[in-house]
């Protein structure tokens, strides 16, 4: 009884291996999900992602004007867009002064920047939540901001700046700052 145990495990195995491969060379239709794409607004924090589903088939398709993609497919991180933007511009060491840092809850924010514009400021936690937000018209130099995070744990918190120039460049750009600014508030004990 055996020998046809052994004889038939070997036959099954022979089987499975020839037929392995061979089910691997089959073409067929696979889908493990539908559709997908992306939204990233220069003027937002926030790029959104989105996955209906996706083919194992990749095509993307867009508007001639480059305003609306679809991607259809297995989605691929965004590597279209490598580099700084061109309309972004971080605000330079001498356009701002912050302290202290690290803070017990009170600190302030004062900028230099000679530009008119609007400013907009928001603290957020770590994990990218809003806290606080204020919006003003910058007059071209020289602010004091005070904020007070005595409410909340302590931790990393950031301050998000970004001016919106009333008037374009002498190129006709209309160029944004726009930082972040880390602040560990550590209120000691």
């Amino acid at each position: 009884m055996t020998d046809v145990y052994k004889s038939g495990f070997v036959l099954a195995l022979m089987f499975l291996l020839f037929m392995a491969p061979a089910r691997a060379q089959m073409v067929t239709p696979s889908v493990f999900n539908i559709a997908g794409g992306s939204y990233q607004n220069a003027d937002s924090y926030y790029q959104y992602e989105w996955s209906l589903g996706e083919l194992m088939l990749i095509s993307d398709f867009a508007t001639p004007d480059s305003s609306l993609r679809v991607t259809h497919g297995v989605l691929q991180p965004c590597t279209d867009k490598i580099g700084k933007d061109p309309f972004i511009v971080y605000f330079e060491p001498d356009d701002f002064r912050l302290f202290p840092n690290p803070t017990r809850g009170r600190f302030e924010l004062d900028f230099f920047v000679r530009q008119t514009g609007r400013m907009e400021i928001q603290i957020t936690d770590a994990a990218g939540k809003v806290l606080q937000k204020k919006t003003y018209d910058y007059d071209g130099c020289c602010r004091i901001d005070y904020f007070d995070l005595t409410p909340y744990q302590n931790g990393v918190y950031f301050v998000i700046a970004t001016l919106f120039p009333d008037s374009a460049r002498p190129d006709g750009l209309n160029v944004t700052r726009r930082s972040g600014f880390k602040v560990i508030k550590n209120a000691g004990r």
